[in-house]
């Protein structure tokens, strides 16, 4: 299993049932394959803009997931994203990236380097064996804390590598509470009123 092949899958096992997108992105196709529906928007903004909707519509309980292509695709999605930014509104962003050859080539963009002030998290896959992790860190910053949108750049040419099989081992992160629920609430003052 490639590397794109199984952040479709990983995508799938957190519960991603669409996903919104603006070509070329090979996790578009795989996606498709794993059973997740791509909506295709005319614009890498408006892409972003759905996702952000989705969430806000689920409440934060989904997650809108959005892919684009590299360069030219990441560029044009940054005031969808700084909108979702200034918003706390939790969105998962699959952007393309250059080959690891030409990452750091003037002017190649870089979603890391690029969307650091405008996400909660950004983080770019190095290496195969590292999706799990990035991926997990991914959905535990989606799940926990203040909302914003979490990246993942997805490098092509190791997206397109296999994946190691003892890396293939995925386990979805759980969200923390930060409040109590309301009936330990509940229950904590029935004991204090009884004391």
């Amino acid at each position: 299993m490639n590397g794109t092949q199984f952040i479709a899958q990983i995508l799938k096992q957190e519960g991603v049932t669409e996903m919104t997108c603006f070509p070329s992105n090979a996790l578009i196709e795989e996606a498709s394959k794993a059973g997740i529906r791509p909506v295709m928007f005319r614009h890498e903004r408006g892409a972003v803009m759905a996702a952000d909707g989705y969430s806000r519509m689920h409440n934060g309980n989904k997650f809108g997931v959005v892919a684009m292509q590299h360069a030219a695709g990441s560029e044009n999605s940054m005031g969808g994203l700084s909108q979702a930014f200034g918003d706390n509104v939790p969105i998962l962003v699959l952007p393309g990236g250059y080959p690891l050859e030409q990452r750091h080539v003037r002017p190649n963009f870089s979603a890391r380097d690029n969307w650091s002030g405008v996400t909660k998290s950004v983080q770019t896959i190095d290496t195969p064996s590292q999706i799990k992790d990035v991926m997990r860190r991914a959905f535990q910053a989606l799940r926990n804390g203040n909302g914003g949108p979490v990246v993942v750049e997805m490098t092509l040419d190791i997206c397109a590598m296999e994946v190691p099989a003892d890396a293939l081992d995925y386990k979805s992160p759980i969200a923390s509470k930060s409040v109590p629920s309301k009936t330990d609430i509940q229950d904590a003052v029935k004991m204090l009123l009884a004391a």
